[in-house]
């Protein structure tokens, strides 16, 4: 019967063993190259994946840098507004110890020569040092104006003076001290600055000529 089977197909039994083991072969040659398919597509979706956690890392990275910046810029903003505060309340705690400064000035101005030498005048002179000792050590510093060109920035000019001693615009007197604080004017100089003097009209000066031929007139009537 099997004679007949393989008469029938035209087959003879090596032919079927050849073919078989050809198959064979042809699946084991194709498991590598599937295998190595695999190993491929695996390798690529390794990479994206890796691609992808890079950029998370990057992510992340920069997220920390800008929240870094983030807080190194407000230290730097909360910073820079303290020491504007402090700034503003040591500038309203000088400039109302400079009314102090004057007042002893004014005490010192209007004390009488034999009273220089009393013990509690030269006890006011060391309080009045030693005040200007603490706000010069704070920054404070006066503001020099006589005998300078005027400054409307460091001087206030409240009255004038007409007279030849001095360049035009020049500070002639201090009539209250101005002052500094850390290079900034707290406080201008009141000044009285020069002027040249008018000259006298014409019309004044005989009017003046004429005045006092009337006196001469009346005094000679009256002898």
């Amino acid at each position: 019967m099997a004679d007949e089977r393989t008469e029938q197909t035209g087959e003879t039994p090596s032919t079927t063993q050849t073919q078989t083991e050809a198959q064979t072969q042809a699946q084991e040659q194709e498991k590598p190259i599937e295998q190595i398919r695999q190993l491929k597509a695996r390798i690529e979706q390794l990479e994206k994946e890796l691609a992808d956690e890079r950029q998370k890392a990057t992510d992340y990275m920069n997220q920390a840098l800008r929240a870094q910046a983030d807080m190194s810029n407000f230290r730097k903003r909360l910073q820079q507004d303290m020491n504007r505060l402090m700034a503003e309340a040591l500038k309203q705690v000088v400039y109302q110890q400079l009314a102090v400064l004057d007042s002893f000035e004014r005490a010192f101005h209007a004390l009488p020569k034999e009273f220089e030498h009393f013990t509690w005048v030269e006890g006011m002179g060391l309080i009045h040092n030693q005040l200007l000792t603490i706000l010069m050590q704070a920054g404070v510093t006066p503001i020099e104006a006589k005998g300078k060109k005027f400054n409307p920035i460091e001087h206030e000019a409240v009255a004038y003076e007409e007279t030849d001693a001095y360049p035009e615009d020049t500070v002639t007197a201090e009539l209250q001290r101005g002052y500094k604080l850390n290079d900034q004017v707290l406080r201008p100089t009141l000044v009285k600055i020069a002027r040249p003097p008018q000259p006298v009209s014409s019309s004044a000066s005989s009017g003046s000529g004429e005045a006092v031929q009337v006196g001469e007139a009346a005094e000679k009537s009256e002898s």
